[in-house]
């Protein structure tokens, strides 16, 4: 999150005096929030599914639509009927999406490798820039952990050929903590579809989605002083997957290969001038495509430096203003040169307490990039109590937000097809909502209820222009709205303790206004679900946790017209894992079982996804 720093606790010099005990830390982003829809993923389920992605994750614990194309192919996020690139993903506060094509494959991304994962819903332009016009993803790296050495490894072995590794150690001490982990996954997909791209629809085994991915994470903190912090993030990701063709498609053996290596180096400084945060990363992220006919490859280095203050009054009100720089370098064989680009942005945000029952925010966002002029990206928000009695609590909340998206390297760029004189995406969203928190003992309950309106400006599209390329037009205007319901109830009775989670969401994404091409006004967009629901249970007794799943997507249609459309479906996952001990050592041994009930379902028109599947983990933990 944006200059988010854990707690760190002064050193002590035993044989000279004690220093006075101090905190560094960094406002979460939300603070800056008031009115927004904020959500986190449970630590347990990270822990649980290991083995999975950040993709995973959203499908099963969020109401997000993850647009997955099959088993090996590409997965990304579609917040409130927008597209991957309107969802910014950042990494310890800074832009990691790819900048030729504006979006992150969440695939590529696993979970050993991430501490914290939190989404905001809606337009946060003020905040993370440029593409969050539907929403953001906040990754964190690993916080510090207890004093002394500690270490794990994991093996998981499953269905279609599917093995999982990884293995980790790290050291906290008073003044320095250092962690690393590493994974490996190898997986065949080899599972057995049936194939109505041909005539019977036979039975056939899928050949073409071998996946081999491996990566580490490197984290290190060091206390400088009492009130300063360094701290230096490396994260590295390998793949190397075939591309499975569509239904009714000849194979052309594609395969694509990613390589994204995510250096960080972070300065925390705390005074009676507050927080100061100074980061600075290099990003170099790889891809290369190739089939029978095609031969493709990207190469971009991301030089990013972000710098921040954060001033607190009396806990009654925060100031965070902060420059971010980026500079893109960019080799990439399908534009015919190399290409340079640098942009700027400046941020003020700032949190208002009038009273205990209130906060407001009000935050300002001005980009500069160069033959661009993006319109300012203002966020007004609040969050009321308007009522306490007895163990309820009820907050009504809202906001206003406005945000925008610089069009990608690729759509400027790419030959044939690139359009040098596209414009800025532009996009204002309104939304409302009420909370409410009861409490009873070990009971908790939190509900929220959200209603958003989305207009979006501009929206960039690529349509075909001859028989052989196409090339992105500022096409239409697009209005999303809709609702998002989501409840979390646990409690604690002797030695169980059961968790649940709910949400739904009612999404209607549609063009409203064409500046050329098709006229296809008040259809719902290709590929945006009008329903999506998820319930999730966490049961733990003593030792024993059991975990549930159930994820329901609604119909969806395959092109802006609505003529064809993919049916619903419902998936149900289970997973049950046991911790034991042998001496000082734990162990943690897990089973789980996705899409139990076997069922037959397409995210992607003519991509096949993988039938019922089993996997088994063994975990040993030395504390």
């Amino acid at each position: 999150m944006l200059g988010i720093a854990p707690a760190a606790v002064a050193q002590q010099d035993t044989t000279l005096y004690h220093l006075r005990t101090v905190e560094i830390f960094g406002k979460p982003a939300e603070v800056f929030a008031s009115g927004s829809r904020v959500s986190t993923i449970d630590s347990s389920f990270i822990r649980t599914y290991a083995s999975g992605t950040i993709a995973d994750a959203l499908q099963s614990r969020t109401p997000v639509f993850l647009k997955t194309n099959g088993a090996s192919g590409i997965s990304t996020p579609s917040f409130r009927g927008t597209s991957a690139t309107h969802t910014a993903v950042l990494w310890n506060g800074l832009n990691i999406s790819q900048p030729a094509l504006g979006q992150s494959d969440l695939s590529l991304l696993p979970l050993s490798s991430i501490g914290s994962i939190a989404v905001q819903h809606g337009a946060a332009g003020a905040m993370y820039g440029s593409g969050a016009i539907g929403g953001a993803v906040l990754l964190n790296s690993p916080t510090r952990q207890e004093p002394g050495f500690g270490a794990d490894v994991m093996q998981e072995a499953g269905s279609f050929g599917r093995y999982f590794s990884s293995a980790g150690v790290r050291y906290s001490g008073q003044k320095l903590s250092v962690a690393l982990s590493g994974y490996r996954l190898a997986a065949e997909n080899d599972f057995f579809f049936r194939d109505y791209g041909r005539i019977g629809a036979p039975a056939r085994r899928q050949d073409q989605a071998q996946v081999a991915q491996h990566g580490f994470t490197q984290d290190l903190s060091w206390q400088l002083s009492s009130n300063t912090r360094l701290a230096l993030h490396g994260w590295y990701t390998f793949a190397d997957r075939e591309v499975a063709p569509a239904l009714g498609a000849a194979n052309t053996n594609a395969e694509q290969l990613d390589r994204n290596l995510r250096l960080m180096a972070e300065l925390n400084h705390s005074s009676n001038w507050g927080e100061t945060s100074v980061k600075a990363a290099v990003f170099n992220d790889y891809l290369r495509y190739t089939d029978n006919n095609n031969y493709s490859t990207t190469d971009i280095n991301t030089y990013q430096v972000q710098a921040e203050q954060t001033y607190t009054y009396a806990r009654r009100w925060s100031l965070r203003g902060g420059l971010n720089l980026q500079h893109f370098d960019a080799n990439v064989q399908g534009y015919g040169k190399q290409v340079t680009e640098d942009r700027a942005s400046a941020f003020l945000l700032f949190r208002y307490d009038p009273g205990k029952r209130l906060d407001l925010s009000l935050n300002l966002r001005q980009a500069f990039v160069k033959g661009y002029n993006p319109t300012p990206a203002p966020t007004l928000g609040a969050n009321w109590l308007m009522l306490q009695q007895g163990n309820h609590q009820l907050y009504l909340k809202g906001n206003v937000s406005g945000s925008y998206r610089v069009p990608t390297l690729n759509e400027r760029f790419w030959q044939p097809g690139g359009n040098p004189d596209i414009k800025p995406e532009q996009g204002w969203s309104y939304e409302t909502g009420l909370r409410h928190r009861y409490t009873l003992g070990s009971v908790q309950l939190d509900s929220e209820l959200s209603v958003y309106r989305m207009l979006v400006d501009n929206w960039i599209q690529w349509m075909p222009i001859t028989s052989s390329y196409w090339s992105p037009r500022n096409l239409q205007k697009v209005r999303s709205q809709g609702i998002e319901l989501s409840s979390r109830a646990s409690t604690v009775i002797g030695d169980w303790l059961l968790a649940v989670t709910g949400a739904y969401t009612y999404t209607s994404s549609e063009q409203v206004k064409a500046y050329e091409g098709n006229q296809e006004l008040n259809q719902q967009l290709a590929h945006v679900p009008l329903h999506k629901a998820q319930l999730g249970a966490d049961l733990t007794f003593r030792s024993w946790t059991l975990l549930g799943n159930i994820t329901h997507t609604g119909l969806r249609y395959t092109d802006n017209s609505n003529a064809g459309s993919l049916p619903g479906y419902t998936l149900l996952s289970l997973a049950l894992h046991r911790k034991f001990s042998l001496g000082q050592y734990q162990f943690v041994a897990s089973v789980r079982s996705d899409n139990i009930t076997d069922r037959e379902y397409t995210v992607l028109e003519n991509v096949p996804m993988p039938p019922r599947s089993f996997a088994a983990s063994l975990r040993f933990i030395i504390p």
